[in-house]
């Protein structure tokens, strides 16, 4: 019975006193290491954010304590750190894919195909989705820089199509850019 209250005691000692472990630098796989210094009473650990699409925030590094600034929420996590795991480790990410990204032309009025691709990335359980201009977008109604990702929620259908696997949205549909130039056809004969 003592032993058993010397255990107990001895958890709860620790639980108030042992520093927690956080994964820190910019290698978010690197094993955690207790922290130490002046924030070795830290109750936080933090990370730069994965941003759906996008990938990890820069400027951020994994570290013990709150993050800094203004910067939780936009491009740095937080998480209640413990003493034996860094709850801030990376997250599990999917593979990269590609898709295709689209500049507007305000001589033309029209979206042309940029040269480069852009790389995509996800976390492990999200799904490709590539998306792309529809014929009757313009800069206002299409605002996708990377073509990455789905469309968002107040252009779709009208303004932008989503496909999804790696590279899908190569082309804007031929039917639809062929039908003016159809219509006038049909005009002169």
């Amino acid at each position: 019975m003592n032993m058993r209250l010397l255990i107990v005691a001895a958890a709860l000692i620790c639980t108030a006193n042992c520093a927690i472990k956080c994964v820190q630098g910019t290698n978010g796989t690197a094993e955690a290491t207790e922290c130490t210094g002046e924030l070795a009473s830290a109750t936080m650990c933090s990370s730069p954010k994965f941003v759906e699409y996008t990938g990890l925030s820069t400027g951020v590094e994994y570290a013990c304590g709150t993050c800094a600034g203004e910067t939780k929420g936009s491009t740095c996590e937080e998480c209640t750190g413990n003493d034996s795991t860094g709850c801030n480790k990376a997250a599990d990410t999917g593979a990269d894919f590609k898709c295709h990204s689209y500049t507007y032309d305000t001589t033309s009025k029209a979206f042309t195909k940029d040269t480069a691709m852009k790389t995509c990335k996800r976390l492990k359980d999200t799904a490709i989705k590539c998306n792309m201009p529809k014929a009757s977008a313009d800069s206002t109604t299409y605002t996708s820089t990377s073509g990455c990702g789905p469309c968002s929620t107040k252009t779709s259908e009208t303004h932008c199509e989503a496909c999804t696997t790696d590279s899908c949205n190569s082309a804007i549909r031929v039917a639809v850019l062929f039908a003016p130039l159809l219509a006038v056809l049909v005009h002169l004969f």
